[in-house]
């Protein structure tokens, strides 16, 4: 199974101007420097919960079709936008959405096969799942612990460029406890 972004966030749960606010950055000299920085704290954060903050869709892709149910592994799932089969002769067959249920009751949400559904001929990458997730299309829908720490991670990203010797890949220990409450499960 692989899981690929293929709508990204069309915006950051912290705006630029709330975190030059929380910075204290008066001028737009290092606008660039704090979205990107922004763009990294989310993107660590979403990797350390194993959530999708900002509404974006992924693409689920298994060789076949794997056992009922079929667990989901980026969270909170919204919707399901498609499911296709992939055949080796060409063309994808998409399967109805009567053929399936969507479980957002348990973490990770899973979905089940509750009709006929094609078998693929493909050794990898035969079925595909299209999935829509996130807290919502607002800043506002994010949890408030998951964009503070956003907040915490760019302050400390802007004010000590370059110096930690682990660099930005760590989720910094007086942080995590924001995140880990929110962690989903490993599938």
């Amino acid at each position: 199974m692989t899981a690929r972004l293929i709508t990204p966030p069309a915006i950051e749960p912290v705006s630029l101007a709330e975190m030059k606010l929380w910075l204290r950055i008066d001028t737009a000299t290092e606008d660039a420097l704090v979205t990107g920085l922004i763009a990294a704290a989310r993107a660590l954060v979403e990797r350390e919960s194993r959530c999708a903050l900002i509404t974006q869709t992924w693409r689920i892709a298994h060789d076949v079709w794997p056992a009922a149910p079929i667990c989901l592994p980026v969270s909170p799932v919204q919707s399901v936008l498609a499911l296709r089969v992939n055949f080796a002769s060409g063309g994808p067959a998409v399967v109805a959405p009567s053929s399936y249920r969507l479980d957002t009751s348990n973490d990770p949400a899973r979905l089940w096969l509750t009709g006929s559904v094609p078998t693929t001929d493909l050794d990898g990458g035969g079925v595909e799942i299209d999935i829509v997730c996130g807290y919502g299309p607002a800043a506002t829908d994010v949890p408030e612990p998951l964009k503070l720490a956003i907040r915490l991670l760019v302050a400390r990203w802007y004010e000590n460029r370059g110096d930690e010797a682990a660099g930005h890949a760590a989720m910094p220990a007086d942080i995590a406890p924001l995140v880990s409450v929110y962690r989903r499960p490993r599938l």
